[in-house]
C-alpha cells in the first residue's frame, strides 16, 4: 500500500483545541484556561497572548490523569476571576479530560465565580471545526449569540471542514510539500496582466486579510504608476460573524478606503470563506476579464473560470493542492497567520512588496 492510496490524510492537520481557542478569542473572551498539561497546545497559545489573551492552563500532571483535574480547575476559575473578574471565561477540556470522561460543564457548573464561563471540552481527533462548534454551542447556551448566528456558524464550519477535505489539504492519504512560486516572477506577470484587466478576490480566512489585504494596494500602486484595469471582490462584509470578525472586515476596508481602494462587490464575510468562493466565482461574471489572483483560500475556488489564475495561500502543502487543482501560479505567503496576529492594520505581504519593487516604490 502506498501512502496516497490511504483512506485518511497522514500528514499533519489543525488542531481542534486551537480551533476552540481562537473562537473564543474571535467572541472577545479574554481570559481563557486550558485545562489540560502545561504543554499542551503551547505554540497556539503563545500566539493568542500577541491578541491580547490571557492564557492559564490547570497544569495536569498524572495523577491528576489518573485521579481528575476538578479540583485545579475550580481553584484556576476561582484565581482567574478573583485577578481579573472578566465578563467572560472560556475553559477548553483536551486530550486528557476528553480520554478521562471529565465532565467539563458540570464542573464549572461548581465554580463560584459570578461570570460566564464558555466551556468545551475537546480532544485532539476530528476536525479542527469540531473545536469552534463546541465553543459556539456553548457560546449560545449562555445568551453570547443568538440562534441565528449559532445556526450560521453551523452551516459555515461545516462548509469549511467540506472544502478542506474535498479541496484543500485535509485529503486522503499524503501530500508532499513543494515551495510557493517565485514571488518577483509572479509580480512581473501580474503587472503584465493588469494591463489587459486583471480581477482580485479576496477569500480570506478571519484575521489573514490583513495580510492578503495588502496585494490589493500593492496591485492598485501599480495600477496608478503604470496603468491597466482591475476589480476587486471581496469577502469583507461587517454585518455578519463573531466581534472579532466583524471588527476586522470594518478595519480592512476603511484602510483600503483611505488608500484610494473602494470595494463595491461583497461576496461574503471573513469568515464565510468557504461559502464566498462560489458568490465571488458568479460575480466574476459580470467582468470581462481573463486573469485573476485569488487571495486567501484560493483552494475553495475552481480557477478554471479564468485563462490565468494565481493562488496566493500560506503553506507549503497548500501549494502543492493549489497546483494540482489547476492554478498557472502558487504564492506561498508563509507564516500569514503568525503575521497578523495582534495586528489592527495591513500588514505588508511577500507578493505585495515585490509588486512595490518593480514599479519603484519602496517596499517597506
Amino acid at each position: 500500500m502506498k501512502l496516497k492510496s490511504l483512506p485518511y490524510a497522514v500528514h499533519p492537520r489543525p488542531n481542534p483545541i486551537a480551533a476552540a481557542l481562537y473562537t473564543l478569542r474571535d467572541l472577545n473572551c479574554r481570559h481563557i484556561v486550558l485545562h489540560g498539561p502545561p504543554g499542551c497546545n503551547f505554540r497556539a497559545l503563545r500566539l493568542l497572548e500577541r491578541d491580547g489573551v490571557k492564557i492559564f492552563t490547570t497544569s495536569m500532571s498524572d495523577f491528576d490523569v489518573v485521579l481528575g483535574g476538578k479540583q485545579k480547575l475550580l481553584e484556576v476559575l476561582d484565581a482567574v476571576y478573583s485577578d481579573f473578574k472578566p465578563e467572560i471565561i472560556g475553559v477548553v477540556g483536551t486530550c486528557c479530560t476528553t480520554i478521562i470522561g471529565e465532565d467539563l460543564e458540570a464542573e464549572v457548573s461548581e465554580a463560584k465565580i459570578p461570570t460566564k464561563v464558555v466551556c468545551a471540552n475537546v480532544s485532539g481527533c476530528g476536525d479542527n471545526t469540531e473545536g469552534a462548534m463546541r465553543v459556539v454551542e456553548s457560546a449560545f447556551k449562555l445568551g453570547i449569540i443568538d440562534k441565528e448566528e449559532l445556526e450560521r456558524q453551523t452551516r459555515i464550519l461545516k462548509m469549511a471542514s467540506k472544502v478542506e477535505r474535498e479541496r484543500g489539504v485535509a485529503i486522503p492519504g499524503y501530500i508532499a510539500p513543494t515551495p510557493g512560486d517565485d514571488v518577483r516572477e509572479v509580480a512581473k506577470e501580474l503587472i503584465e496582466k493588469l494591463q489587459d484587466g486583471l480581477l482580485v478576490i479576496l477569500n480570506a480566512k478571519k484575521e489573514t486579510a490583513y495580510l492578503y489585504a495588502d496585494i490589493i494596494l500593492a496591485i492598485n500602486n501599480a495600477n496608478k504608476k503604470l496603468g491597466g484595469d482591475f476589480s476587486v471582490i471581496a469577502n469583507l462584509e461587517d454585518s455578519r460573524g463573531l466581534p472579532k470578525v466583524r471588527e476586522d472586515a470594518r478595519n480592512i476596508l476603511k484602510q483600503l478606503s483611505e488608500n484610494g481602494v473602494e470595494v463595491d462587490h461583497f461576496s461574503g464575510s471573513l469568515d464565510e470563506y468557504a461559502y464566498s468562493a462560489d458568490k465571488a466565482l458568479e460575480l466574476a461574471k459580470s467582468f470581462d476579464y481573463s486573469s485573476a489572483i485569488i487571495l486567501g483560500i484560493p483552494q475553495a475556488l475552481k480557477p478554471n473560470a479564468f485563462e490565468y489564475s494565481v493562488g496566493v495561500s500560506s503553506g507549503e502543502r497548500t501549494m502543492t493542492r493549489l497546483r494540482e487543482l489547476g492554478y498557472q501560479r502558487a504564492v506561498n505567503e508563509e507564516g500569514a497567520h503568525v503575521n497578523v496576529l495582534g495586528k489592527k492594520e495591513i500588514v505588508r505581504s511577500h507578493l505585495g512588496n515585490a509588486i512595490r519593487s518593480l514599479c519603484g516604490s519602496p517596499e517597506f
